[in-house]
């Protein structure tokens, strides 16, 4: 099983553990409460096997899945864990309907939904669109999960179907306004310098959060890109050590 982070970050009761997975180097996060030793796995893909040891070496039991999107390198391994655990799937219902997406035990939430995970943990989706329509990210306390919205030094591809680089310079312009800088950022993939970073700080080393204008934005996030590009297939792939 690949290495996950030794110890998670705790925020008064939560502690959010980082498992690094798959061949895109996508970060799978399981955000537990600590009181409860229950959690909510977030976008579970490439591995069933290696998510849930992970969460039994850290003593967890998985109650939830979330899904940030519908992109098949976060949801690939959704099923494999509903049918071991038999536990409720949350998305955002903008992203189900522009994406088709159907699994067992689908819960489709609508912007602004809290779930409340074990007795302390409350998760706040909040509609990120821009990479797809009903991305969602989901905010806890002094930390956000953003998914394939906002990456360290980076930010979610807008060429993709569904993709709209209009849309993600309003998102993210949304959540440096809306959220305090000292907000911890946890990605969907390991893009950047660090797995982690704080807001205040993307405001100042991100490229894409330096724009004046939309249109600089959109440039930039579009230059050698072609809208509307589809997916490529998903690699066969499992850990080294499986």
């Amino acid at each position: 099983m690949p290495n996950a982070t030794p110890d998670g970050v705790p925020r008064e009761g939560l502690t959010i553990h980082t498992l690094p997975l798959g061949p895109w180097d996508n970060f799978i996060y399981l955000l537990a409460d600590e009181a409860t030793k229950t959690c909510a796995v977030v976008d579970p893909a490439w591995h069933a096997p290696s998510i849930l040891q992970e969460a039994q070496r850290l003593d967890l039991k998985i109650t939830h899945i979330l899904c940030t999107h519908s992109h098949f390198d976060h949801v690939n391994r959704v099923e494999k864990l509903v049918e071991a655990l038999d536990i409720p799937v949350h998305m955002l219902r903008p992203e189900i309907e522009f994406s088709g997406y159907r699994c067992e035990n689908l819960v489709p939430s609508s912007p602004g939904d809290t779930l409340r995970v074990g007795k302390h943990v409350d998760v706040t989706m909040m509609h990120t669109p821009g990479h797809t329509p009903g991305s969602c990210s989901y905010r806890l306390r002094d930390a956000i999960v953003t998914g394939d919205t906002l990456f360290v030094d980076g930010c979610g591809r807008c060429d993709f179907v569904g993709g709209d680089p209009e849309q993600m310079h309003q998102t993210l312009q949304t959540l440096l306004d809306k959220l305090p800088g000292d907000t911890v950022m946890y990605p969907g993939h390991d893009y950047g310098p660090t797995a982690s970073a704080p807001l205040a700080q993307q405001r100042s080393t991100n490229p894409y959060l330096q724009h004046k204008t939309v249109a600089d934005f959109v440039a930039h996030r579009m230059q050698g890109k072609t809208p509307n590009t589809g997916l490529s297939r998903p690699p066969d792939w499992v850990p080294e050590d499986s």
